[in-house]
């Protein structure tokens, strides 16, 4: 599903009224009755609700006006709240004002300390309060009596739905405006918006409906823009597995990983490729891992990298690509001068497509040459810290762009980029990107992005691009850890559940 900025979601809505001449009143008609609709089955298991709708100033405000007339005349008892005089609305929101003036309506102006009393009232005798405070382009900070209607919704609501996007969450970075409503559900429409998918915003945002309320969709069809995975989607790639395969089929991995302090890299990562489908694993780690590998998993091949002239080493990495129809480097590899040996010989060597996770980043950044020398088609897995560290910024910075952050790293370096964290974005070297749905924080765990890497470069070893096997890995790697949080419980969520729990993934996906 395309994710809108709120900027392509105004063109489109302009190109709706002034070129195909929808009014934009019909438009903010069909938007209120999808949200009474919601508002209705949020309250169906109760015997007399009572509603409260706070309506802003513009357009979200006049969705929230027609809003409740059509709870009115579907017979529920609601009381109605403006941050703003009705006569000073414009356009489409002061008709639907005043055609609740009309027809009888109160509506007080919430301007001072006894509104506010008024409102927390309404808000707590209320079964549900409707947000329509602030749309999709809010790009200032909530202050001032703004600020204190949303502190009193989210303290004595019980239910709480935002009309198009929570009041107070910036439409295409997800960035917290000073203040936010923490919606139970949100009701937004023809197609969702960025901000509502990355965090903190996606957090805010609860049950997200989208709603079609009667623009083509073929307005949105030429606009380049982010994708949020989805279910079909990710059946559509996922590798075919004929009948009469045999384990070179599906594909022979080279995993470079591993030291003596870090095994468990090694052993996650390789487990998590067999798990994806992975038909044989040459697991190349140093000489010090081997023992406890060969018990932990009697299915991978074992290469040892310890003991070789640099001549010879060379000629070892090189023969076990040539082998290969993938590669994944770095996971528990540490940062020392024998990694950073074998980082230089796998960059040096590898013309099979390749994931780079972990101490392969660290050593990276350091030696950003070796980015250059890349000649292989490539997906980079780093988290925030990590990505910090390769582009020369703040965690703080990568966090408060992450699309851009990603979408320019791919293009500068002409590879696939997987930022991981809440609402992982993977941005391809040709301006693709995309925003994955699934995962939860009991995924924020040592070893989970082992089994990330794992898990993408054994789709790659199967066939699929690298953009491709992003997506679809990204979103496997997040429903495992869904399933393995609804066991285990979040808190309770460990590296090895995510393996263990990719089978069910898969299963899931092509149900």
């Amino acid at each position: 599903m395309k994710l809108l900025t709120p900027r392509q979601m105004r063109e489109i809505d302009e190109i709706a009224i002034n070129t195909l001449g929808i009014p934009g009143i019909v438009l903010m008609e069909n938007a209120a009755i999808q949200t009474a609709f919601k508002a209705s089955a949020m309250l169906e298991d109760k015997g007399e609700p009572q509603i409260t709708v706070i309506a802003g100033s513009g357009n979200n405000g006049g969705d929230a006006l027609a809003v409740a007339r059509h709870l009115l005349t579907m017979g529920y008892v609601v009381s109605v709240f403006s941050m703003t005089e009705l006569d000073e609305l414009h356009g489409d929101a002061y008709t639907n004002g005043r055609i609740l003036k009309n027809i009888g309506v109160n509506i007080p102006v919430i301007s001072g300390k006894k509104d506010l009393e008024r409102l927390k009232i309404a808000c707590r005798e209320s079964h549900l309060v409707i947000d329509g405070i602030f749309g999709t382009g809010l790009n200032r900070l909530v202050e001032g009596i703004w600020s204190d209607v949303i502190d009193i919704i989210n303290a004595f609501s019980s239910k709480i739905l935002s009309i198009d996007i929570p009041s107070g969450i910036n439409g295409l970075s997800g960035k917290i405006m000073g203040n936010a409503v923490k919606a139970d559900a949100t009701v937004t429409f023809y197609l969702p918006k960025i901000g509502m998918v990355q965090y903190p915003g996606a957090s805010y945002t609860g049950e997200l409906s989208v709603a079609d309320i009667g623009i083509p969709y073929a307005l949105s069809e030429d606009i380049e823009t982010s994708q949020l995975n989805e279910k079909d989607d990710i059946k559509k790639m996922l590798p075919l597995r004929p009948a009469d395969g045999h384990k070179g089929t599906f594909g022979k991995l080279v995993v470079f990983a591993g030291s003596e302090l870090m095994t468990g890299a090694a052993f996650l990562s390789s487990l998590s490729a067999f798990r994806t489908g992975t038909g044989y694993v040459r697991l190349a780690v140093p000489q010090a891992c081997m023992n406890s590998l060969s018990i932990l998993l009697p299915e991978a091949v074992l290469a040892g990298l310890s003991g070789y002239s640099d001549s010879k080493f060379n000629d070892l990495i090189k023969n076990l690509i040539v082998d290969a129809d993938a590669v994944l480097m770095g996971p528990g590899l540490s940062t020392s001068d024998e990694a950073l040996r074998l980082v230089e010989a796998v960059v040096e060597n590898c013309d099979k497509p390749m994931v780079i996770d972990a101490d392969a980043l660290n050593i990276l950044s350091k030696e950003r040459p070796l980015l250059e020398r890349l000649r292989c088609e490539t997906v980079i897995t780093p988290h925030p810290a990590e990505m910090a560290r390769l582009t020369q910024k703040s965690i703080h910075e990568v966090q408060e762009d992450r699309i851009s952050i990603a979408k320019d790293f791919a293009d500068e370096f002409g590879l696939t980029v997987v930022l991981k964290g809440a609402g992982t974005v993977i941005a391809a070297n040709d301006g693709r990107t995309s925003i994955n749905p699934t995962g939860n924080n009991g995924m924020a765990t040592a070893g989970s992005g082992d089994v990330l890497a794992g898990v993408i470069a054994s789709l790659m070893g199967q066939g699929l691009a690298p953009y491709d096997a992003a997506v679809t890995g990204v979103y496997l790697h997040g429903l495992a850890g869904d399933i393995a949080s609804l066991d285990k419980g979040a808190a309770s969520v460990i590296a090895s559940d995510i393996a263990d729990n990719i089978p069910k993934a898969l299963i899931h996906v092509q149900s």
